[in-house]
């Protein structure tokens, strides 16, 4: 199976438990793997026999910024839910980061890693 990759997009939007921590926007960063049979566009150079990962990109960056949720879980599962719609799209990975997650130590992000096919 072949992939597109969406690589650390960088979005702020309203997520966390207590409400100090929803109080204002935090970015978060998201990748998503789409797998998907890229012959057909390998061999006709044609939009129509691929993914559209600019439409992807724009539509994964609007449910993040929109979204109120809690868990980075929950987010997680709307994009993948979300991806999985796409025509073409056989499988889906999602990761989404906190750059700056509300833990006691010194950590570079929290990630959560969700895998649908």
């Amino acid at each position: 199976m072949d992939t597109i990759s969406i690589r650390n997009l960088r979005v702020a939007t309203h997520i966390g438990v207590t409400e100090e921590e929803r109080s204002e926007p935090q970015w978060v960063l998201v990748s998503v793997d789409l797998q998907t049979d890229l012959r057909p566009a390998a061999k006709s150079d044609d939009l129509e026999d691929t993914v559209n990962y600019h439409w992807a990109t724009n539509e994964i960056a609007a449910i993040v910024r929109s979204s109120k949720c809690q868990l980075l879980e929950y987010l997680a599962g709307k994009i993948a839910s979300q991806m999985s719609r796409i025509e073409r799209v056989d499988g889906v990975t999602v990761e989404v980061a906190k750059e700056s997650p509300p833990v006691e130590e010194d950590v570079g992000g929290i990630v959560v890693r969700i895998e649908r096919t």
